[in-house]
């Protein structure tokens, strides 16, 4: 999936945005037509003509990827994903979805998957993002995502609050997973090994609480 998120883009290119945060007037599954393309020396510009009206641009960050930043998918691969996805669902049984849960258990013994999921839990019921792309909230931190969603009008206030209050230690947890799984496979603990881990095993959890709960 991480090779499908965020593709360069050419002036005609189809897209469908997946996370534009802090942007009411376009949300996840809104589609659009890239009309031109503004190299900058750290970023890229992409303006796009969007289909519902909008000429909100997006922005690529050419130094470390952000965890706030817009995220988006050409529109073919997007069909097709959500083909699949679609077809996945239709055809797994409450017995498919137990033994593929079951086969990852192991993989999350060093998280706490209990707080981990009541987290994305409260996050859903916020109304702050889509779930496809919830996976960075897990390490995002409360004053991040405070000040991301601080004017969000569509969202569950007091589900809100609560997770704010949890963020914190939301990321706490999944650093000290991070760190349990580097002395696991031996590797040297630094903030860019962290980092590293947290990203991956973020949309493992992720992936695992929708097999959990859908």
């Amino acid at each position: 999936m991480k090779d499908k998120i965020n593709p360069r883009l050419e002036e005609g290119d189809r897209i469908v945005i997946i996370m534009m945060p802090g942007e009411t007037d376009i949300s996840y599954g809104d589609r659009g037509t890239v009309s031109k393309v503004n190299h900058a020396s750290s970023f890229i510009q992409y303006f796009v003509d969007w289909d519902k009206g909008s000429r909100l641009a997006l922005i690529e960050d050419l130094g470390d990827e952000s965890i706030t930043g817009d995220r988006w998918m050409k529109e073919d691969v997007f069909d097709i994903l959500m083909k699949l996805k679609q077809r996945k669902n239709l055809g797994e049984s409450e017995e498919e979805k137990m033994k593929k849960f079951m086969s990852n258990i192991e993989v999350f013994r060093t998280f706490d998957r209990a707080f981990l999921f009541s987290f994305l839990g409260k996050l859903r019921e916020s109304g702050i993002t889509n779930m496809l792309g919830a996976a960075p909230y897990l390490y995002l931190g409360s004053d991040r995502i405070a000040s991301v969603h601080k004017y969000d009008e569509n969202k569950d206030e007091e589900a809100f609050d609560e997770l704010v209050e949890m963020a914190d230690e939301a990321k706490d947890k999944m650093i000290q997973g991070a760190v349990k799984v580097l002395e696991k496979e031996g590797k040297e603990i630094t903030v860019e090994s962290v980092s590293r881990v947290i990203k991956r095993y973020s949309s493992k959890v992720l992936d695992m609480w929708m097999t959990t709960y859908h």
